[in-house]
């Protein structure tokens, strides 16, 4: 346990270090390096509210899954984020068809692509076959008293053989931020 923090400690530092010498954003945000991810997120609807002249009250999220390797990745997006860094617990990930499928057996969780967080303006209620996917930072989804573990939800398509989100909901299926290895 010691080397993996430290290795996500040295990265986290990298980022940051990067980012505040060179002036510019990466182009991929792991969110778990912030301390506060849901600060985070939410400055990132400010400065899509004030590019577009519009109230951050009327954003929303729309997520993006992306099928390209990060390494492909070679711009920002015109407006939000690429995030990296979550795992999917209670699923797997078909690429493929950008859709949660079962999970491998003795898999009990699995890395999530890269995902474009993109303000969108309100929109109506979540489709059918979208799962709201709830993001924690931590595995422990109680969280703590001085600190809730939910970030945000995220809307994953639910599977490509019909599936219904209440099938994720009964398999307590969450995407996470960090993980108790």
């Amino acid at each position: 346990p010691l080397g993996a923090w430290t290795r996500d400690l040295v990265n986290r530092v990298d980022q940051f270090f990067k980012w505040a010498h060179t002036g510019t954003k990466p182009l991929i945000f792991c969110l778990s390096y912030f301390t506060f991810p849901t600060g985070f997120l939410t400055a990132v609807l400010q400065a899509s509210a004030r590019a577009n002249s519009i109230s951050v009250d009327t954003l929303s999220w729309e997520f993006i899954v992306q099928i390209l390797d990060d390494v492909n990745i070679t711009g920002q997006p015109k407006d939000g984020v690429y995030i990296k860094g979550m795992y999917l617990e209670g699923a797997g990930w078909d690429k493929k068809n950008c859709c949660l499928v079962e999970a491998n057996a003795m898999q009990l969780v699995c890395e999530m692509p890269t995902i474009h967080f993109k303000p969108a303006e309100l929109k109506k209620k979540t489709g059918r076959g979208i799962y709201a996917c709830p993001c924690y930072y931590y595995p422990d989804r109680a969280g703590t008293a001085e600190r809730a573990s939910f970030v945000v939800s995220v809307d994953l398509k639910s599977g490509s053989t019909g599936t219904t989100p209440d099938h994720w909901i009964k398999r307590g299926t969450a995407l996470l931020l960090s993980l108790d290895m």
